[in-house]
């Protein structure tokens, strides 16, 4: 048996987190309880990506107050998805459709968010960040096993995603996918493959399109003949952080929302609301709460509501880079701050 990590700390989606996370690192970090693995997932996976790309806080801190980070964010195009008509109906009939999976789902042409499938087109910093010695880094993603042409048909309790593991070769040693396996009814049943499989030859950034491929809301990602959807397929990997090391770090996340919670049953047909529950009962070393994040950062944390005069989905951005910047440096804050009240008390 290989010899166990020190401490794990998992950042567990949420695009709009990755400061947080960075703040939380940076506690971490001064308080000489840095992390040796990171575990990430969704949002999560680009916040692992900036930290194995710089060598310290301040350029961590600096890179996403950049201006290649704030045109980024600042050019958030919606699809046509966002329309009521389109989104709004599309939710309702999820919401009330209680099956798991049902059918399997268009997730190749319904998402809400444009983004490249090659995201050094955009993040040009980050072009050649590999997985590192000095930190090693687990990232969630998943791949998809069926063709896009079956998409709206009957699932028939076929399996048709599959978890993968991305790190690198000498951390993929360490995991034996039979060991991470999620035994509740509440995934056996889904349309999830009960064994995951572990890549080693994709880049950081690649890696973290796949992680942020999340269902309805951004493109799969299509490489080498084959497309990867996201890390929502276990957002907090509590089995795998467990099997890597002794000590862990958690996040204790808001449930989700209804319609969040109707998108996972219809695509992978497991409920992430049971799925937070058996984390819960998790033993874990230290748990951070962010359950009120969006009241403690509001005004400063990227909002998603309705324009009720055009009838559509809104996501508020920050309209100057210097109230971006302040947003930022106050999410750095959140996140440090949480990580010391959740320790020091």
């Amino acid at each position: 048996m290989s010899e166990k990590f020190k401490r794990a700390v998992l950042f567990s989606g949420g695009g709009t987190r990755l400061m947080i996370y960075l703040g939380m690192y940076a506690a971490l970090e001064e308080m000489d309880m840095k992390p040796d693995l990171l575990i990430a997932s969704c949002g999560g996976a680009f916040a692992a990506t900036v930290i194995n790309a710089f060598s310290d806080t301040i350029s961590r801190k600096e890179y996403l107050k950049s201006e290649e980070y704030f045109r980024f964010v600042s050019g958030t195009v919606l699809t046509k998805h966002k329309k009521l008509s389109q989104i709004g109906l599309f939710s309702l009939q999820k919401i009330l459709d209680k099956r798991n999976a049902p059918y399997i789902e268009d997730v190749f042409s319904r998402y809400l968010v444009e983004m490249p499938q090659d995201l050094t087109e955009v993040f040009p910093s980050l072009k050649n960040v590999r997985f590192s010695k000095e930190i090693p880094t687990v990232i969630i993603g998943s791949e998809i096993i069926f063709d896009p042409k079956e998409a709206g048909q009957e699932r028939n309790r076929r399996k048709l995603y599959r978890k993968i593991i991305l790190t690198d070769q000498k951390t993929a040693v360490k995991i034996n996918p039979e060991q991470i396996i999620i035994p509740s009814e509440n995934m056996m049943n889904s349309a999830v493959e009960r064994l995951p499989v572990v890549k080693t030859d994709l880049s950081l950034l690649e890696s973290t399109r796949i992680s942020v491929s999340d269902m309805f809301y951004v493109e799969p990602f299509f490489l080498h003949g084959k497309y990867f959807a996201g890390g929502a397929i276990d957002l907090i990997p509590a089995e795998l952080a467990h099997h890597l090391a002794d000590k862990i770090i958690i996040e204790k996340k808001q449930t989700y929302s209804s319609v969040e919670e109707a998108f996972v049953r219809a695509v992978l047909g497991f409920s992430g609301n049971e799925r937070l529950s058996e984390i819960e009962k998790f033993p874990v070393n230290f748990k951070i709460d962010t359950t009120h994040i969006k009241q403690d950062l509001k005004g400063h944390y990227l909002k998603k509501g309705i324009n009720w005069g055009k009838l559509e989905i809104d996501f508020s951005f920050p309209k100057t880079y210097e109230q971006f910047a302040e947003d930022m440096e106050m999410q750095w804050q959140y996140g440090f701050d949480q990580i010391m009240k959740s320790i020091c008390r």
